[in-house]
């Protein structure tokens, strides 16, 4: 008689549970919140069309792929079920594709572990592919109106018409792209301009918040600009916004997001990076612009202020304190990096 020790049983059970999830047509995802890391199944990325390795193991990806329209539905819900308002979570929205198309989903999930003080530390869930059942329900609808009825039965009389309006409206959606990119986007460096920046910095502290993650800001400026203009001319002013702009998107994290603040001011969002983190961070974008040479064999500096979210924070209350930490830095001899 063969004897099956314990330990071999556990394998076997965790081998076969790691199969089941791998191949099962739903999306399951394991949310630790003390560390913020977000373990998914291999059937999450397939039903998106990702690659496994796209995404970075964060919360964060989870929401950056939920439609615009349904995202503030979707957080006002999950905030709800973590702070304890609610007994279930199970919401429909949809999900971004690789092919920048839209699935319908639904989310269920459950909080399997609290810490001591009762706050959530562990959650789990599956995202469903509903997308066929809805589309199934929003045909329903359609054909139950007359009119609609009516519109349908016309369409093989004018498919070569809805071709040719199909590609007008891709050509529509182009056009709408960019209106939105000039729209959200500073036209001298392309970098966001101040109302992308207000929109992204009150959804991060609202992320800040829910999550308990750290949140810093980084506001800085050129330090006398105004005569670089006045000796060098507007072109070469120009010249220097762009190539800070460029230098202080090499020198930070794609999930972090730099603004046109306005005139010779930029300001960074770093998600998840502490005041400490932040500032060794602003010393090392400062270092790398001061010794830069720039056209006609300029050598530009640049005053740092930086602040983190703490509890109980607005949106002025974080940005102003930022404010002063840089005002700090001008009185201080400019070239330096000073926090609040």
């Amino acid at each position: 008689m063969q004897v099956i020790y314990k330990h071999e049983r556990t394998e076997d059970a965790d081998f076969t549970l790691n199969s089941i999830l791998e191949i099962s047509s739903e999306g399951f995802w394991d949310w630790n919140a003390l560390t913020g890391h977000v373990e998914r199944s291999h059937s999450w990325f397939r039903m998106l069309g990702y690659d496994i390795s796209l995404f970075k193991k964060d919360v964060f990806t989870w929401e950056n792929v939920i439609h615009p329209d349904d995202y503030s539905r979707v957080m006002e819900y999950f905030e709800r079920y973590i702070n304890g308002e609610i007994e279930e979570y199970k919401i429909q929205y949809r999900c971004k594709r690789f092919d920048d198309t839209y699935l319908w989903i639904e989310d269920s999930g459950r909080v399997v572990q609290k810490t001591d003080d009762g706050k959530v530390s562990r959650m789990i869930g599956a995202h469903t592919n509903i997308d066929e059942i809805k589309n199934l329900q929003n045909n329903f609808i359609e054909q139950d109106n007359p009119f609609l009825r009516d519109k349908i039965t016309f369409e093989n009389i004018v498919d070569e018409r809805v071709r040719e309006l199909s590609k007008r409206n891709s050509e529509l959606n182009e056009k709408i792209k960019l209106v939105e990119h000039n729209a959200s986007h500073d036209s001298l460096t392309s970098l966001y301009n101040r109302r992308m920046f207000e929109s992204l910095f009150t959804k991060e502290i609202h992320r800040a918040k829910r999550y308990s993650y750290p949140l810093s800001i980084v506001l800085f400026d050129i330090d006398d600009f105004k005569k670089f203009n006045d000796t060098y001319g507007h072109t070469i002013g120009d010249e220097i916004l762009v190539d800070i702009a460029v230098i202080t998107q090499s020198n930070v994290r794609d999930s972090d997001v730099i603004s046109r603040w306005g005139g010779e001011e930029f300001i960074i969002i770093f998600p998840e990076s502490d005041l400490e983190e932040t500032t060794k961070k602003a010393d090392i974008l400062k270092n790398v612009i001061s010794n830069k040479v720039f056209s006609n064999s300029l050598h530009i500096t640049c005053s740092f202020g930086v602040t983190s979210y703490i509890d109980n924070d607005t949106e002025e209350s974080f940005f102003q304190r930022c404010d002063r930490a840089l005002y700090k830095a001008k009185e201080l001899g400019k070239n330096n990096v000073q926090t609040i």
